[in-house]
């Protein structure tokens, strides 16, 4: 299967900066000495990249694109950009996405773009979806562009990062068999399309009806990098007490019962899923799916098979806990799941330095616990997206 395709800051044939100067140079020379420059270290394709940043203003003053290489095949692509873990503090990034082209009734060439909002102040070095799109780049060069500006109403103004993008292959060759819904919501709900972007009820993605994710993926927090979404209903915090679940895809469970802090678990074995890995390559392979947090009135058992959208149980709390009620749902691409269904990133280094935070050694501690999860987990979110149809 294809992988991602990538233009970098420093491509000097698809990556570009305009100055909003009006043609005036000296105008054009201050904007350009604004920026600072970085190198960031990707931790899941392991390179490192050049990350440029400036200010936000209430007026734009500069004008970023990367274009998509116009020899890259026709299809469907999840468009994402890298934002790096320093430096990238605007609660507003703005983006626009070419995706197709018409003409309008003087036959001029109109383009259509997608707007797209990234909130980067909680984003730590991981790529962000933009969206998905259709995209034919043969059509115009313009197709598949994605163009970022500086421009925010952000008062004190704040930094924003402009790291590289990818265009990320989302293959449907799927059918009913090898289709996942998300494990949440009524029936109609979870047949409707899934979210094609980071869908934002207040600042959580939405995923199906009113089913927000309150934690998402590799969002760091006193227990590590978050290795999946925590699915909420919005309101009380019983508001998901006793809401059923149901797997996201046809499969064999492999683990369900109690599994200590997590209280009651289930994990299921899909045999063949589209998986999108850390690095961008795109392959078809087997996943495991897990439903953390469910309650004592499990619905499965190891062993037995499944089919999409079965009910296998329903919303409880963590062991010990007297509220807080909702479903931690992760993918594994790995078969850590299956050797160890109640599996967690080692947290041992930064609770040793947890009284140096900012030091070399806290953040080298973390970034060990980030890697770990991105050896083993995937956005599930995306996941479904790649999945669903």
């Amino acid at each position: 299967m294809p992988d991602a395709i990538y233009t970098l800051n420093d491509d000097p044939e698809f990556f570009s900066i305009r100055y909003l100067d009006h043609g005036d140079p000296a105008r054009k020379s201050l904007l350009a000495s604004q920026w600072q420059f970085f190198s960031r270290l990707d931790p899941s394709t392991r390179e490192t990249y050049k990350i440029l940043v400036r200010n936000t203003n209430p007026i734009s003053e500069v004008i970023v694109d990367h274009l998509m290489p116009p020899a890259s095949p026709e299809g469907r692509y999840r468009v994402e950009t890298f934002v790096p873990g320093k430096h990238a503090t605007t609660r507003k990034a703005i983006f626009t996405i070419t995706h197709n082209l018409r003409p309008d009734e003087q036959g001029r060439t109109q383009f259509e773009e997608m707007l797209a909002l990234v909130d980067m102040e909680m984003l730590i070095d991981v790529w962000v979806s933009l969206g998905i799109f259709y995209l034919d780049p043969s059509r115009h060069a313009d197709i598949g562009r994605v163009r970022q500006y500086d421009l925010s109403r952000e008062d004190p103004p704040r930094e924003i990062s402009f790291g590289p993008v990818r265009w990320v292959p989302v293959v449907s060759n799927f059918s009913n068999e090898t289709r996942f819904d998300a494990p949440v919501g009524t029936p109609e709900e979870r047949e409707m399309p899934f979210p094609s972007g980071r869908v934002m009820w207040g600042s959580y993605p939405v995923w199906v009806g009113e089913w927000l994710d309150g934690n998402p993926f590799l969002t760091w927090y006193s227990y590590g990098y978050h290795t999946g979404a925590d699915l909420n209903l919005p309101g009380v915090s019983s508001a998901d007490k006793g809401k059923p679940v149901y797997a996201i895809g046809n499969g064999l469970v492999t683990y369900a019962g109690s599994a200590g802090s997590w209280g009651n678990i289930i994990v299921i074995e899909h045999p063949d899923a589209s998986v999108t890995r850390p690095d961008g390559q795109v392959v078809r392979q087997q996943v495991y799916s897990r439903y953390g947090h469910v309650d004592e009135h499990i619905l499965v058992r190891a062993g037995q098979t499944v089919e999409r959208g079965q009910n296998i149980g329903f919303i409880g709390l963590a062991a010990g806990n007297t509220s807080g009620w909702h479903l931690h749902f992760d993918i594994s691409y790995t078969d850590v799941l299956k050797k160890r269904p109640a599996h967690w990133p080692d947290m041992t280094a930064v609770n040793a330095v947890r009284g140096s935070r900012g030091s070399h050694a806290y953040e080298s501690a973390r970034a060990s616990v980030m890697r770990q999860v991105i050896d083993h987990y995937l956005d599930p979110m995306r996941f479904i997206q790649d999945n669903h149809g």
